[in-house]
């Protein structure tokens, strides 16, 4: 498996929303209702390369499996010294050891940031060991704060001083 981490391209975003789009449709990993559009997704992708956000892509004979990013952890400027994390793989590629590489890459180019935050759904325990292994200490779990597909969802908060 030749498998590398870049810096995602503008030609990435259709194979990364597809990605994330499984998640909120398949899952309650990602608490969004609808899936994401296709113009929502190159508009998220153009603001994160304005901003200097990291987007990442995992990519194996160049067809891209996963991808992180760095977002804006909330829009007010105290925050601006954290960033929330995103890491998603591709279902067939996961348990490879291809969320940690991302993680880690995210982690090498956060170096403007001082504190790295992950929202992660309790029932979610593949990115809770991820971000476990990497490092991110969990902070505190707030019960049931979300509702999708006939159930209420805890998250549990994870951070990790750079």
């Amino acid at each position: 498996m030749d498998l590398r981490i870049r810096t995602a391209l503008r030609t990435d975003v259709p194979k990364i929303n597809e990605i994330l789009n499984y998640a909120i449709e398949n899952t309650n990993y990602n608490l969004n209702l609808n899936a994401r559009s296709s113009e929502d997704a190159y508009a998220w992708f153009d603001s994160h390369v304005k901003e200097d956000y990291p987007v990442v892509t995992a990519v194996i004979d160049s067809q891209v499996v996963g991808w992180a990013s760095l977002s804006h952890f909330r829009a007010y400027s105290g925050y601006d010294t954290t960033a929330e994390v995103s890491v998603y793989v591709e279902r067939g590629f996961r348990h490879k050891g291809i969320g940690t590489m991302l993680l880690t890459e995210l982690e090498r180019r956060a170096k403007r940031f001082h504190m790295l935050i992950a929202v992660i759904t309790d029932n979610n325990t593949a990115s809770l060991s991820l971000h476990s292994r990497c490092g991110f200490i969990p902070v505190c779990t707030l019960r049931e704060i979300a509702f999708k597909n006939k159930e209420y969802i805890s998250i549990t908060l994870m951070n990790k001083k750079l």
